[in-house]
């Protein structure tokens, strides 16, 4: 006789984050925005939710947690615990699910995407911001021009964290003649999502006001694409293109933007990589070449590796920042030179050790222009390092037509 068993076994949604925050603490945080809220953990905290994975009871969990440990964690505490995080928001539990309707449906009716980083990482505005951006720019600057300038790869790392390169890179952009009438932005999407790419039509806010989204030809690019629409959420928190639309509208203040997110999950299988690529070309085909007339720039805002203990490793050494240096320098070579498929082996050829965060809109952005004739150089590279020994490098780049 089959036995049914009608206890809840829950379940830790996707999309959160767990990050070490050092003396056995950690934080709790959504990535996609459902849940404002952050939990600080300790150790045994986090060990439980690595058994929410919806295959489990409460009973189950604590009786590994006894065997397992020999810790006997009381079974009203437990049960506090899992209510609290079911009530927060990070469980995959129908209390989720009737808040992700509401929230999609409340994102979707906005008409302009607002910031998440203003007062964080960068001034809300006024003569404070203009001397901020101004002041990066000025000290920061690359001396050099491209004539024909098509495509650069920015940071997305915080303003603040990554000063010397958004210096270098959009210090570069400045002085373009013509001015460009579109950026094609394509941003990192750090929470995973099955969909490939991930377009908004929405405005951008920014400290100099509201930089405008191309919308007929994002529009164009969703109807080729076919999905995304319910992901569309993931724009809300997400700030790899925040980042550049303040850059963007600062220095052109008529130009438009086309925000486009990209996921890796096109990276998971076979099937996925053709589906990728197959939309890639339809956009490539409809959208890129049907630009004759228009001054436009391609923008990758992608960082590059990222180690460390906040990442799963071992405190960053010297020698860990030097060889993650070469790395980077051949990847970011290979950018400028416009050769997608060995920009993405130089990421992939140790699957990716160094967990590089920005293969996917690096590699879009190549995709659209490989049979292009073009030339480039890399603007230069940088590294931040925390309290926590974990680390996060980013470079600029730039490919022009010959």
């Amino acid at each position: 006789m089959e036995i049914i068993d009608l206890t809840p076994k829950p379940k830790l949604r996707q999309n959160i984050e767990v990050m070490p925050l050092g003396n056995g603490k950690f934080a709790l945080r959504d990535i996609v925005g459902f849940t404002e809220e952050t939990l600080v953990l300790n150790e045994v905290s986090v060990l439980i939710l690595s058994l929410l994975d919806g295959r489990r009871t409460p009973t189950e969990i604590r009786k590994i947690m006894q065997s397992s440990l020999g810790f006997d964690i009381p079974e009203d505490e437990l049960n506090n615990f899992i209510n609290l995080l079911d009530e927060k928001g990070f469980l995959d539990s129908l209390r989720f699910r009737s808040l992700k309707t509401e929230k999609i449906k409340e994102f979707s009716l906005q008409v302009v995407r607002k910031p998440n980083f203003a007062g964080r990482s960068y001034p809300e505005g006024g003569k404070e911001a203009e001397e901020f951006f101004e002041a990066i720019l000025s000290s920061f600057s690359y001396k050099g021009k491209a004539k024909k300038l098509l495509a650069i790869l920015s940071p997305h790392i915080e303003i603040v964290n990554g000063v010397r390169i958004y210096g270098a890179v959009w210090s570069f952009v400045r002085d373009l003649a013509p001015k460009p009438d579109i950026f094609f932005v394509f941003g990192t999407s750090h929470p995973y999502s099955t969909c490939h790419f991930i377009p908004t039509e929405k405005d951008f806010e920014t400290p100099f006001g509201i930089l405008k989204n191309a919308k007929e030809i994002s529009s164009e690019i969703r109807k080729i694409i076919g999905d995304g629409a319910e992901d569309e959420i993931i724009h809300k928190s997400e700030h790899s293109i925040e980042f550049q639309s303040i850059f963007i509208k600062y220095l052109f203040p008529n130009a438009k933007i086309v925000p486009i997110l990209c996921p890796s999950s096109w990276m998971d299988s076979e099937e996925g990589k053709k589906r990728f690529l197959d939309t890639l070309h339809l956009i490539k085909e409809r959208i890129i070449k049907n630009l004759k007339g228009t001054n436009y720039i391609l923008v990758s805002a992608g960082d590059l590796a990222h180690i460390g203990t906040r990442f799963g490793d071992p405190p960053v050494t010297q020698y860990d920042v030097s060889l993650v240096r070469l790395k980077d320098i051949i990847s970011l070579v290979k950018f400028a030179e416009n050769k997608a498929e060995e920009f993405l082996e130089s990421i992939n050829f140790d699957r990716n050790a160094r967990k590089v965060c920005g293969v996917s809109p690096t590699y879009v952005l190549l995709k659209l222009i490989d049979d292009q004739q073009t030339k480039g150089e890399v603007l230069g590279w940088d590294i931040w390092v925390d309290e926590t020994l974990s680390a996060v490098s980013f470079g600029a780049a730039y490919i022009e037509k010959t």
